[in-house]
């Protein structure tokens, strides 16, 4: 029964599968649509009225208490077989070796167990409907938990419903079982068809129940049901002050997707994330939050993920620090771009773990003192936890690995824009620097020379600019014009400024027009100026 409820309730749905379905609004959906038929007070009246004792034939008891007897037995052989794996007083070679004489005592005990059943079987008219019953029922749990034969185990239980005289509560639990089987077995109609039945006769229905129907709906691409279902297993589970299961979330949120219900899914993510803080549900909500169109909160979600260190790819970060940066968040953005291209995910010591240990001799024996007790001494272990580390260093995962943004033309340009709207001028420019040695264009260079201007490094803006423009390929070169005559204009040198102003006011952009001739008119005058206060110093000399 474990097996099948790992793989049927196990599953973990893609979440945000289908972002872009059809929205609807949740008011629009009957939340009791596809909801199972409960049963009733009066008919649980009527089941309890009906109960009676079953008494086994004689023969069949006899047989069904050895039966038992083997169960115990292999039960036990199970139980010690977990002990002696988890137990630190065996090497690794007789946990193998006590291991496999635990699995021939246990599958000699099953062997007894169904050497019963088949004598049994043999004689299966000779029985009543309650002995039947007890030999489906039994036959099933070895086909299900023995012999791995699920398509065997459902026939042995539908053996058993067909009983009139089984047993109320092992027909009723056989009706489950026998649902995730088919549902085991991808048999969708037939799943639903035996869970249904189970609904209508269960005197209490659990969360998981109600998931489990949700599911199979899902399956069916039924996601009305689905939703209903999904959406009763929470209240159950709310009301009860239970956990709402990791995959449970996933399957629901996955169902709201296909209905289009992004808004709602926007308080479920956030109640996953308050329990399951995982990087994918970090991603999953931040691409929600961008096709509501809430940039504050995509970037919010995001430098979150950043700070636990859950971002790993060179998108993330990208778009991060282009997020920050359009938010007006200059120096984060900065930051980001810089952790990218100088760290690689790896591991640190966070703390370490002490206890107590049984001390072993060369031969894997517990040493003991003289008092025959068992030596123990502390044993302590490092716990590591993520971190951004240096490449090449003790906490790195891999010694080679490199960090996840290269310093390319992309991240080196988006790098020194955050670094000049932070205003943190030389940084940009050693960005910028290096931005001029892998680039085909101009444009570093003259965004190197507006920064050196700004910090009245003038001859070095003039330098910059300078070799901006005749490396070309600019987008708007009468602007690098007008700084570069203004770089001029501020040394004095009134011909090398009007010589760019002049080529200034034949740009395409006539804004740029207009400031290069504004300029030209300012630089004769100015240049006049300085003629004019010149010769008056020489007439007074």
């Amino acid at each position: 029964m474990r097996v099948i409820l790992l793989l049927l309730l196990g599953l973990l749905l893609p979440i945000n599968s289908n972002l872009n379905a059809q929205t609807i609004n949740a008011e629009d959906l009957d939340l009791e649509y596809g909801l199972p038929k409960l049963i009733s007070e009066e008919d649980k009246r009527k089941a309890l009225q009906k109960k009676r004792s079953k008494v086994l034939t004689q023969t069949v008891a006899t047989r069904v208490s050895r039966i038992v007897e083997a169960f115990d037995k292999a039960g036990t052989y199970e139980d010690e077989k977990t002990l002696i794996l988890k137990s630190e007083d065996y090497t690794q070679t007789q946990k193998e070796k006590e291991s496999k004489e635990k699995d021939k005592l246990i599958k000699k005990e099953v062997a007894k167990a169904q050497e019963e059943l088949d004598w049994l079987k043999e004689r299966i008219g000779s029985w009543k409907s309650y002995d039947k019953s007890m030999i489906w029922y039994y036959q099933g749990y070895i086909n299900l938990v023995y012999a791995d034969d699920l398509p065997g185990a459902r026939e042995n239980y539908l053996s058993l419903i067909r009983e009139e005289d089984a047993t109320p509560q092992i027909k009723l639990a056989s009706y489950y079982t026998v649902s995730q089987l088919y549902l085991a077995d991808e048999d969708l109609d037939n799943g639903i068809k035996y869970l249904l039945l189970w609904f209508e006769r269960a005197p209490e229905v659990t969360a998981q129940a109600y998931v489990l129907l949700g599911q199979a709906y899902f399956l069916k691409d039924d996601y009305k049901k689905a939703f209903s279902n999904l959406k009763m297993a929470k209240k159950i589970t709310e009301e009860d002050g239970a956990l709402f299961r990791e995959n449970w979330y996933s399957l629901l949120i996955a169902t709201m997707s296909e209905l289009g219900l992004k808004e709602e899914q926007v308080p479920l993510y956030e109640e996953v994330l308050e329990l399951f803080p995982k990087k994918k549900y970090f991603v999953n909500l931040a691409g929600l939050y961008n096709e509501l169109d809430r940039p504050v909160d995509y970037t919010s979600l995001l430098k979150t993920a950043y700070t636990k260190q859950l971002l790993d790819k060179k998108s993330e970060f990208q778009s991060l620090s282009q997020s920050l940066l359009a938010a007006g968040n200059p120096y984060w953005a900065a930051e980001v771009m810089l952790t990218g291209m100088t760290y690689v995910p790896g591991l640190q010591i966070v703390d370490k773990k002490c206890e107590l240990s049984r001390v072993l001799d060369e031969n894997g024996k517990i040493k003991t003192n003289r008092q025959g007790e068992a030596i123990e001494e502390e044993v302590c272990v490092d716990v590591y936890g993520p971190a951004f580390v240096k490449p090449g260093s003790e906490a790195a995962l891999d010694k080679d690995a490199k960090p996840v943004l290269e310093e390319d033309k992309q991240n080196l340009t988006i790098l020194a824009e955050a670094l000049r709207s932070a205003k943190e001028r030389k940084a940009a420019i050693e960005i910028f620097q290096k931005l001029v040695e892998i680039t085909d264009d101009g444009e570093a260079y003259i965004a190197m020379g507006n920064l050196y201007y700004q910090e009245d490094e003038i001859e070095k803006a003039i330098e910059a600019i300078d070799k901006g423009l005749k490396k070309g390929k600019l987008k708007n070169p009468g602007y690098a014009q007008l700084t570069l005559g203004q770089a001029y204009f501020e040394l004095g040198r009134f011909d090398d400024a009007r010589e760019v102003f002049t080529k200034a006011s034949k740009s395409e952009r006539e804004s740029v027009k207009k400031s290069a001739r504004a300029w030209l008119k300012y630089t004769d005058a100015e240049q006049e100026r300085v003629k004019n206060l010149e010769l008056r110093k020489e007439s007074i000399s």
